[in-house]
């Protein structure tokens, strides 16, 4: 057991000569799919430093998280506490130092074992980059209909296409309803190619299936090349948020959708 459990663990792990030291990279990953990796350097003759690579708090700061103060800094300081790990001001990179040869593989432990806590403020920071884009598509779309249509959310277009519910549904007196997908990921906009090939091929309802996307990078180019060919259309908010959000109302309603 001991031998399979061993080889579990490490199998997977890879260890380079690098410059500064050793460069490991884990089996481990975080929930964007990279996996969990550090550095091993050697600070004195007999001395070592277990650090990463100086992006993951940048990173952090940058989408929005203030860890300078409030309860995000209370639990990230916390965190740094319960594994004996550190920042260092002038890089930003997460550290353990001061180690003795012999104390690498338990702190190389703690480490991977904070790399992935840590991770955990990333789906902090996507939910809340997700619920902000749909917060601001849903009140622009308020305002560009004016009344003239009903906006549900979270609902099928029509009861036959009841697969993938779309994020909104336009409903104007007169005019088919139109589906509107945010595309936050490929996933999700590939949920709307479904909806959109099944209702072509199968079903044949009288509606308008499109995709806002937040911003260019958010799909891989062959996902938003088939939403592009294959959907109503394909607006990109950020950046032209009045006019991606107006040419979805005109579908919905007709000409006399605008934000003032």
């Amino acid at each position: 057991m001991k031998q399979k459990l061993c080889k579990a663990f490490c199998d997977d792990l890879s260890v380079q000569k690098v410059p500064a030291g050793l460069a490991v990279t884990t089996a481990f990953s975080g929930a964007d799919g990279d996996h969990i990796g550090f550095f091993v350097i050697e600070t004195s003759k007999t001395k070592y430093r277990i650090e990463d690579d100086g992006v993951t708090l940048p990173y952090l700061e940058g989408s929005g998280l203030d860890f300078k103060s409030g309860t995000r800094g209370e639990a990230l300081a916390e965190l740094q506490s319960e594994y004996g790990v550190s920042i260092d001001d002038e890089t930003q990179e997460f550290y353990i130092g001061n180690l003795l040869e012999d104390q690498i593989p338990a702190a190389a432990l703690k480490f991977v074992a904070f790399s992935l806590r840590v991770r955990d403020f990333m789906l902090m920071t996507e939910f809340r980059v997700a619920t902000t884009f749909r917060e601001d598509a849903a009140r622009l779309l308020s305002e560009a209909v004016n009344g003239r249509a009903a906006i549900e959310e979270n609902v099928p277009i029509t009861p036959k296409l009841s697969d993938f519910p779309a994020d909104f549904v336009l409903r104007a007196p007169g005019r088919r309803p139109v589906g509107v997908f945010l595309g936050t990921s490929d996933n999700r906009v590939l949920e709307a190619l479904f909806v959109q090939m099944r209702n072509q091929h199968e079903i044949h309802e009288e509606c308008a299936i499109v995709a806002l996307v937040e911003k260019p990078r958010t799909l891989s180019l062959r996902v938003r090349q088939q939403a592009t060919n294959r959907l109503e259309f394909l607006t990109e908010f950020r950046g032209d948020e009045v006019a991606a959000v107006e040419r979805i109302a005109r579908e919905a309603i007709g000409r006399g959708a605008t934000l003032q």
